[in-house]
């Protein structure tokens, strides 16, 4: 072989070298492209699990926890409006006392028409302190039937427990199941006078959960502190159940942003847990989202990426267009979420404008029924003023009761020129008050003038009749009695807050009433001290008579009902 073909070959070979080397490299470059596509398919695919199990676990919790929000906004609202009602209740009770109760049907009829305007009220009911049932909203007169025997009483023999919530039970007259609300009621002296208790329907709570679940395994209670389900939703039981779970570890376990994990124990499944608690009530309200709900719609929203990360490997330019696709993804579940925020926020909306609505509906029903009690006192005034004029020797004994119904009509008629039915304003009530003992007391010829300093502080219902009449009785005795053979007197009246109480001061410039006359001394007692001493321990208060250049009258009470 010549020299120059032995090049010829030496080239050729540094070719077909060359290009098996190029070759290895292109094999090197494309694998290590392919395992690049791979590991970096892997890691989009993963990072991408991970970040949409977070997304639909974060918007699970977030869904939960204002789920709960609207229920406890539900349960606030609807017990906080009975428990308002059981107070209404004992003022009731402490009106009418037990003989009228059981004479007359009156409380019967009141408790009946307010059960016919609550749907979710079974009934309602009164027991005395050795738990027998002295009014319903059932019947009239009432049965024998005791109440003993029932947990919600005896919570209530302990001073400390004031409003109870009872487990699920079946009633003694009528074969359905309710919950109940109890108060204790208490005497001036705070022994025990018996309870007030309202029987609430699950159904009512049920129904309204019903409105408000999100999935169709996704679970609501409502709970008692010491963990007995009083409402679920959905129900295993049988709805005419009394007992549906006992779950205190639902109300101990710990939580963390509001919320926590747990199998409920009715069922075997595992939830997410959004726990609230009621304000001011011992109870609870829990929703629950299905965890396998939430894993179903992490795979859900996860496996369009698991199914085109394989065609992936293959075409890297897809890349881009697999991005594009995942932007509109989480686009699409934002608006997704944003609609489901937005339909929520309307049904809270309409839930909380039924329920303004009937609070509104029950004030105005409230300002009506002062109004025609003002109307009937005024009838029962005119009557005894024209018995009055028709038998003069009536006239001395009538004028005291025409003060005494006079003044109650005021408190009425300034209820009903309030804005709220709670409370009246003192200095208003005052100054009318006094408005109308100057015209009934003023004879011609005599000048007495009433000065009033009165704080613009209010006064609730189940007192401010009491400090009324007190007042009443008071000043109309100064009339009486304090300028005999006097032309003119001034009679100063001041109300002041202070360290939590109201203090009243009555003071003339007379010649001085009647020392007042000794309890204890038979045939002493005149009604008007029978009625302030009677008044002032209704409202837990003190008062004292002084008389030095005039008469002196000094009465102390709480300013809060609370305190009392």
């Amino acid at each position: 072989m010549t020299p120059a073909g032995l090049e010829q070959d030496a080239h050729a070979a540094g070719s077909r070298d060359a290009e098996r080397g190029g070759r290895k490299a292109a094999s090197l470059a494309v694998g290590a492209l392919l395992a690049v596509s791979l590991g970096l398919t892997a890691a989009l695919l993963v990072f991408s699990a991970y970040q949409y199990r977070s997304q639909v676990i974060s918007e699970a919790e977030n869904r939960s926890i204002a789920i709960a929000r609207v229920l406890e906004e539900h349960a606030a609202r609807t017990l906080g409006i009975h428990a308002s009602t059981l107070s209404h209740m004992e003022w009731m009770v402490d009106d009418l006392g037990w003989e009228r109760i059981d004479s007359s049907p009156l409380l019967f009829e009141r408790l009946k028409a307010m059960a016919a305007q609550s749907p979710e009220v079974q009934s309602y009911w009164i027991t005395d302190e050795s738990g027998r049932v002295r009014a319903s909203s059932y019947e009239w007169p009432m049965r024998p039937l005791n109440a003993g025997d029932r947990e919600y009483f005896r919570a209530h023999l302990n001073p400390g427990t004031m409003i109870h919530i009872g487990p699920r039970l079946t009633g003694k007259i009528v074969s359905e199941t309710f919950f109940t609300l109890s108060r204790r009621m208490e005497l001036p002296d705070h022994r025990f006078q018996g309870v007030a208790q309202i029987s609430l329907l699950p159904s009512y709570f049920t129904d309204f959960y019903s409105s408000v679940l999100h999935g169709s395994r996704d679970m609501i209670l409502l709970m008692r502190e010491d963990g007995e389900v009083l409402v679920r939703n959905p129900m295993i039981a049988p709805d005419d159940s009394t007992s549906i779970g006992h779950f205190p570890e639902l109300i101990s376990a710990p939580e963390k942003n509001g919320i926590f994990r747990a199998v409920t124990p009715s069922d075997g499944i595992e939830r997410l847990l959004a726990r609230r608690k009621v304000p001011d009530l011992p109870v609870y309200v829990v929703y629950g989202t299905d965890v396998g709900s939430i894993e179903a719609a992490w795979r859900d929203r996860v496996l369009p990426y698991v199914l085109t990360a394989f065609p992936a490997l293959g075409l890297l330019g897809l890349l881009g267009g697999i991005a594009l696709h995942r932007s509109r993804q989480a686009a699409n579940a934002q608006e997704a979420l944003r609609r489901a925020n937005e339909a929520l926020e309307g049904r809270i909306a309409e839930r909380t404008r039924h329920l303004d609505q009937a609070l509104a509906d029950k004030e105005v029903l409230l300002r009506d029924i002062h109004h025609r009690v003002k109307n009937n006192l005024q009838v029962i005034l005119s009557l005894l003023e024209l018995q009055a004029q028709r038998s003069p020797e009536l006239e001395a004994p009538f004028s005291e009761a025409l003060t005494r119904i006079n003044t109650m009509g005021l408190i009425h008629e300034q209820i009903y020129r309030s804005t709220g039915v709670s409370a009246v304003r003192l200095d208003n009530f005052v100054e009318a008050l006094v408005g109308h003992l100057d015209n009934f007391h003023s004879r011609p010829g005599r000048t007495i003038v009433i000065r009033h300093q009165v704080e613009p502080v209010s006064l609730d219902l189940n007192r401010v009749v009491p400090f009324a009449l007190i007042l009443n009785e008071v000043v109309s005795n100064a009339y009486k009695h304090a300028f005999s053979g006097r032309c003119s007197g001034t009679i100063d009246i001041a109300v002041k807050s202070k360290g939590g109480s109201l203090h009243l001061t009555i003071e003339d410039d007379g010649t001085g009433a009647p020392e007042p006359e000794d309890a204890g001394t038979p045939g002493r007692r005149s009604m008007g001290m029978d009625l302030i001493r009677a008044f002032t321990r209704q409202i837990r208060g003190e008062y004292h008579f002084a008389r030095g250049a005039g008469t002196r009258f000094d009465l102390v009470f709480p300013q809060e009902e609370d305190c009392v």
